[in-house]
């Protein structure tokens, strides 16, 4: 079937030696909507660990930082962690938090709970299930990452990096720090949307939070009728996606910025390594699909 053109072809690669590829497949091609929904919400799961929260310290610069983090691990996924892009931008990472109170087990948390919290978010609502060798491939990729950014140890397994994550999971708590980063980040989620759609923006957010990562961040449960709403448009979309073709294009961090450009938004390119080659080029447009 042609809709499984890209699982077939990734069912070809090895999750060891091909994880790079296979990931860039299911980032920019498979889901790149929900890797970013998930990316989103993720953020939280920092916010609701005292330790990292506290080290996240001032977030009067977030939005930018969530810009240029965005377009970063775009460009990491595209060109490869051991490219001469890739290593110019791990290389930037890296210096960056030298003189911070970031560290190795902040950065191996983080990463563990990208990959984990993906997963969960394409069992919830992914338009198909990911197979055992492509959560083996995304397990493998943030371990590698972590690697280049002196944090090694991460699990390749799937279930070991899920069981590491909930170990962290088990020492989430409320925190003032917490609580502030996450009222300035629904604040800008908020100035990010439509203002009749505003007071949407904490309910929709608390509904697809874990609830122990809701409890740490101080967000109160949300109507059961927005959590019903969420979830139930959630599964309409992933019905919806399931009948689409696949992409032709990738859907890159960068294509999305394009596309945003040419319809007048503004979308004035952050100061990351490579930034200025790529405003050059332009990029790679994206298809349509709404996916």
């Amino acid at each position: 079937m042609r809709r499984f053109k890209i699982r077939d072809r990734i069912a070809t690669l090895d999750p060891s030696r091909d994880h790079e590829e296979i990931v860039r497949l299911l980032m920019f091609h498979e889901f790149p909507w929900d890797v970013r929904m998930a990316g989103r919400l993720m953020i939280w799961h920092l916010y609701a660990n005292p330790p990292v929260a506290a080290a996240v310290g001032s977030t009067g610069a977030l939005l930018a930082r969530a810009e240029i983090t965005s377009l970063t691990f775009g460009d990491l996924v595209e060109h490869g962690l051991d490219s001469p892009r890739g290593r110019e931008i791990l290389r930037f990472v890296n210096r960056s938090h030298r003189g911070t109170p970031v560290t190795a087990e902040h950065n191996r948390f983080a990463l563990a709970a990208l990959a984990v919290t993906l997963i969960r978010w394409l069992d919830r609502f992914g338009w198909r299930p990911l197979a055992p060798a492509e959560r083996t491939a995304v397990a493998t990729y943030y371990a590698e990452l972590g690697r280049r950014m002196a944090a090694p140890g991460l699990p390749t397994d799937p279930a070991e990096l899920t069981a590491y994550l909930e170990r962290c999971e088990s020492a989430f708590a409320f925190t003032d720090a917490g609580r502030v980063c996450s009222e300035r980040t629904l604040a800008m989620a908020r100035g990010r949307v439509r203002p009749w759609l505003r007071p949407l923006v904490r309910p929709v957010i608390g509904a697809l939070l874990d609830p122990g990562v809701r409890t740490a961040v101080g967000l109160p449960a949300p109507p059961a009728a927005v959590r019903l709403a969420a979830g139930a448009l959630l599964r309409v979309r992933r019905r919806v996606v399931r009948r689409l073709p696949p992409r032709a294009e990738p859907t890159t961090p960068r294509t999305r910025r394009a596309s945003g450009a040419s319809q007048g938004h503004d979308v004035e390119a952050g100061r990351t390594p490579g930034a200025a080659a790529a405003r050059a080029s332009g990029g790679r447009r994206s298809d349509q699909t709404p996916a």
